[in-house]
């Protein structure tokens, strides 16, 4: 099972389809969590993983999913576009993990909520957050909806449906084939 190449775990699939894209990154979605499965891929299987989950998700509900329902890939997304030859897109993510005024790293599932809630102007409880003024939030949430605003725009031609290049997954196919000797595992 180690030695297994990510041909292997296509078994012959297209790589230019949706289908072995989803198929793949299903079959690493098996192991568990990011930090689960980043500790037992290797490093092109996980690249690969990251950026077909960001496109996937973008394109059924655009970067707001990833940013609040997938901040778990936040850390990743820059390299992981990077390496795979997206380069507009790892700049404009450089820092997307900042666009929280707290580290979402060690907050519950219910504590980012409401950190999300902050962001979108709602008051909150939440000790970290009752720091910033009125003002403040405004500026903050501004400046979140703006990023996200500008990341919609920036993968809209390369990725959303209708788009050239396979919609957006040609990127992703080139980076399997060249990689599909390369081991699935650590």
């Amino acid at each position: 099972m180690k030695m297994e190449k990510i041909s292997d775990v296509l078994q012959g699939m297209d790589i230019n389809t949706e289908e072995a894209i989803v198929t793949l990154s299903d079959r690493i979605w098996e192991i568990g969590n990011i930090d689960e499965i980043r500790q037992q891929v290797s490093d092109v299987a996980f690249t690969f993983h990251v950026v077909a989950n960001v496109i996937g998700n973008c394109k059924c509900d655009g970067w707001m999913s990833i940013v609040e329902d997938h901040a778990d890939l936040l850390p990743y997304i820059s390299c992981a576009m990077y390496e795979i030859g997206l380069n507009k897109v790892g700049e404009a993510t450089q820092n997307i993990g900042k666009i929280f005024p707290v580290d979402i790293s060690v907050l519950s599932s219910k504590e980012f909520c409401k950190v999300v809630n902050f962001m979108k102007g709602l008051q909150t409880d939440l000790e970290a957050l009752n720091k910033y003024s009125e003002s403040e939030q405004e500026k903050m949430s501004e400046q979140y909806f703006d990023t996200i605003q500008k990341l919609d725009d920036i993968v809209a031609e390369l990725w959303y449906y209708g788009c050239p290049d396979n919609e957006g997954w040609g990127v992703v196919s080139r980076y399997l084939e060249k990689h599909l000797q390369d081991n699935f595992w650590k």
